[in-house]
């Protein structure tokens, strides 16, 4: 081979490095710029994404319930264990949920804002539960009432045994009326008196 040819050789060579060089060099600032400023602004439209979310659509329906202000119904419910009223006029428990609630200071109406929205619903919202197929009031707190050989747990639906309340969607003028202990048949009758005396708020 020809020193001309060698010397020509050696030129592409180096223009192919040369080539090689800049397209490394170009790959790798693009690589960096993908790092340094198009993944931190994706990342800040995720956040903003998430944020807007969070904060501006509150009154998206949970799974399955109709959409807030579908329904508008108000029942009369009364909670008792060992003789005594869980008092829901107590701030922690008005208006938790804007689908189920007590409102205005008042623990004894409950307010259904949308369909398909259960008794159980509301319980959850206020951190209890009815264990019906172990026959517990459930407390997040990890307090249970379960039945045991001295008491008993039991729920009614305008005076008639439920065997199970926690589905049960409330109408105009429905009374509910959940209770635990080892009450009398006269005991029971009186908190059917008093669940009957409630004056049911329609506001």
């Amino acid at each position: 081979m020809s020193k001309k040819n060698k010397k020509n050789n050696k030129n592409d060579d180096d223009d192919d490095k040369k080539k090689k060089s800049y397209f490394d060099v170009t790959r790798k600032r693009r690589s960096k710029s993908i790092k340094t400023v198009i993944l931190p602004i994706i990342a800040v439209i995720a956040i903003i994404a998430v944020i807007s979310i969070y904060f501006y659509s509150p009154n998206l329906p949970p799974s399955g319930f109709g959409a807030l202000g579908s329904a508008h119904t108000h029942a009369a419910f009364l909670v008792k264990v060992n003789g005594e009223n869980i008092d829901f006029s107590q701030p922690q428990y008005q208006v938790v949920s804007d689908y189920i609630h007590v409102e205005n200071g008042d623990g004894t109406t409950l307010h259904r804002h949308a369909t398909n929205v259960t008794f159980a619903d509301f319980l959850e919202s206020v951190k209890m539960d009815l264990d019906e197929e172990n026959n517990c009031l459930v407390f997040t707190n990890g307090t249970q009432y379960c039945n045991n050989n001295d008491n008993q747990l039991r729920t009614f639906v305008n005076g008639n045994s439920a065997e199970s309340i926690s589905d049960y969607i409330i109408n105009d003028n429905d009374r509910l009326l959940v209770i635990y202990g080892n009450e009398t048949e006269e005991q029971l009758t009186e908190a059917f008196d008093e669940l009957n005396k409630i004056k049911i708020q329609f506001t």
